[in-house]
């Protein structure tokens, strides 16, 4: 006669059943974190879509030209460099008119979220007596300024804006150059938008996006600056080219290990420079179309590492991907 206890589970049994569900989980979390990031690639996809479709719209309402990386100004009204606010402007802050959103310059992935809390940071980084402390006393320019310059699409601008000075009757102008749409032979081919970084700390991305990227070659195989770089020689003339101070970092820490652009996507370890990461950088190309590319492939044709700002040269023009006039 079978006792109460017949039909319980043993502990045998149980553990059984307790080491499959773990092998299940085990086998089905990474699965989980994989579709959540595929998810977010898609949605950053789309976004900067979004964003090289309003430089197309941008380009037909302003004389076929394309956005400014920097409108600038001239140093007596306040103006002490590249990013430091009004007067000054920024691509998507001068696209907005056809965005209507600033939160699809945020990237998914992105450490800083949220429009707030990047108008705050960039007001906290600029600081006084540009920018107030808090973005509460921010004029709707400061404050569009600020959420743009930390725009996760980073505006390749190099050769779509090349950052210049130039002395005038008036003072020095910091700014940049102008590009019109008949320079660029091969659009779809041409990368002008890519997800971007500000900062790293301990090698993890900070501080949310750049609102530019910065080419892996400025010069061609004979070490003459590319066009439209190659026109801004002259303080006293066109004006005279500027650019951080370095090329592509060979520090795999640094946030200029690839320019400014940072592949948020499927990280894996590279050889590109020691210790970098390898992975899927969103790019927005001159037509107006996007994809995710292979972060290895963004410097082909190019010498990239160990150099200073302007240099490194193009080795192979078919395969280099930064270049207008290709």
């Amino acid at each position: 006669m079978p006792t109460r206890f017949a039909k319980a589970f043993t502990l045998i049994e149980l553990l059984v059943v307790i080491a499959i569900i773990a092998i299940l989980a085990a086998i089905l979390f990474p699965v989980f974190a994989q579709a959540k990031q595929a998810a977010k690639k898609t949605v950053a996809i789309s976004n900067v879509k979004q964003g090289a479709l309003a430089s197309q719209m941008y380009l037909t309402d302003f004389d076929d030209s394309f956005p400014l990386s920097d409108s600038g100004c001239i140093d007596s009204a306040n103006c002490p460099g590249w990013g430091f606010g009004p007067p000054d402007a920024v691509p998507f802050e001068v696209m907005f008119p056809y965005t209507k959103n600033m939160d699809i310059t945020i990237d998914p992935m992105s450490d800083l979220q949220g429009v707030a809390n990047r108008e705050q940071t960039q007001f906290s980084y600029i600081g006084a007596p540009i920018y107030p402390a808090n973005i509460s006393q921010g004029t709707q320019a400061q404050l569009q300024y600020a959420a743009a310059a930390r725009s996760n699409m980073g505006y390749n601008f190099a050769f779509f804006s090349p950052w210049i000075y130039q002395f005038q009757p008036a003072g020095l102008y910091v700014g940049s150059a102008s590009l019109s749409s008949s320079q660029v032979t091969q659009p779809a081919h041409t990368l002008m938008f890519g997800t971007s970084i500000w900062n790293r700390s301990g090698g993890v991305p900070t501080g949310g996006g750049n609102w530019v990227v910065q080419t892996p070659c400025w010069d061609d195989a004979n070490g003459n600056l590319l066009a439209p770089m190659n026109a801004y020689t002259n303080a006293n003339g066109a004006g005279k080219i500027f650019s951080y101070g370095s090329g592509w970092d060979p520090n795999p820490l640094s946030w200029n290990v690839y320019g400014g652009l940072w592949p948020f996507y499927n990280l894996t370890s590279s050889t590109a420079a020691t210790a970098a990461q390898n992975g899927f950088v969103v790019i927005g190309w001159a037509d107006g179309h996007a994809k995710a590319m292979a972060i290895s492939q963004i410097a082909a044709g190019c010498s990239a590492y160990g150099v200073s700002a302007t240099t490194g040269k193009v080795t192979d023009a078919s395969k280099f991907i930064w270049a207008t006039n290709q």
